[in-house]
């Protein structure tokens, strides 16, 4: 996991970072913003920000009053998205190098998804139970040609 921080405004936690998840390495992985403290953060200006940013999707944790518990949401440079692997990754990882390996609870818009952390010798690492998937097949209707 590697970290760039970009033109940070006031507070520390509210900065925009730039990760990448699933490297240890500069210039590679799969590139995340963060901001570890999106209170008072609109969905406009979120959206503002994953636009400014240009990753596929820039990652917005507002904690919650139990340690270690966040509301997370997820944003492309076009629209909210219900969940983020890579980003939640990301976030994760910048939590642990700045409070230490622990164990996260991130609430999206697609369920609770548990997260653990821990320091490795490249790093810090992310351990991600994803939210069950819902998959749905269309209608036979649907797939015919016109």
């Amino acid at each position: 996991m590697t970290s760039q921080d970009v033109a940070p405004p006031p507070s520390d936690d509210s900065r925009v970072l730039r990760y990448a998840a699933f490297t240890h390495a500069r210039g590679g992985g799969n590139p995340a913003g963060v901001v570890l403290d999106a209170t008072g953060y609109s969905s406009a200006a979120m959206l503002d920000v994953a636009q400014a940013l240009g990753y596929s999707e820039t990652v917005f944790l507002t904690p919650q009053s139990v340690p270690g518990c966040y509301a997370v949401r997820y944003f492309s440079p076009l629209a909210e998205v219900a969940f983020c692997g890579h980003a939640t990754v990301a976030a994760a990882a910048a939590l642990a190098e700045r409070n230490g390996p622990s164990a996260l609870t991130f609430f999206t818009d697609a369920g609770p998804v548990e997260v653990t952390t821990e320091h490795t010798g490249e790093g810090a690492a992310a351990t991600v139970t994803s939210v069950p998937t819902h998959p749905t097949r269309p209608p036979p209707s649907s797939c015919e040609r016109r």
